[in-house]
């Protein structure tokens, strides 16, 4: 159990910081702006989900971490 624990702080934790490092001052990448060069609209895709994925990342581990949470109390 101790092993679900830590896998989901450090699930948190990289969701964090990637959202910190990269955009807690820019906010939400811009999607469908006209590009010059076809490369920038995969930047941008892979910026989004990135965006998306380190969310994700928290929410999810925040969700799990309060399931276990639930648990043990119910079935101990």
């Amino acid at each position: 159990m101790a092993q679900i624990i830590i896998i989901l702080l450090l699930m948190i934790a990289i969701g964090t910081f990637i959202y910190i490092k990269k955009y807690k001052d820019n906010g939400k990448p811009k999607v469908g702006i006209k590009r010059d060069n076809y490369s920038d609209y995969l930047k941008d895709y892979s910026n989004l989900k990135l965006y998306w994925a380190s969310i994700s990342f928290i929410f999810l581990g925040i969700a799990m971490l309060i399931a276990i949470l639930i648990l043990e109390i119910l079935f101990n």
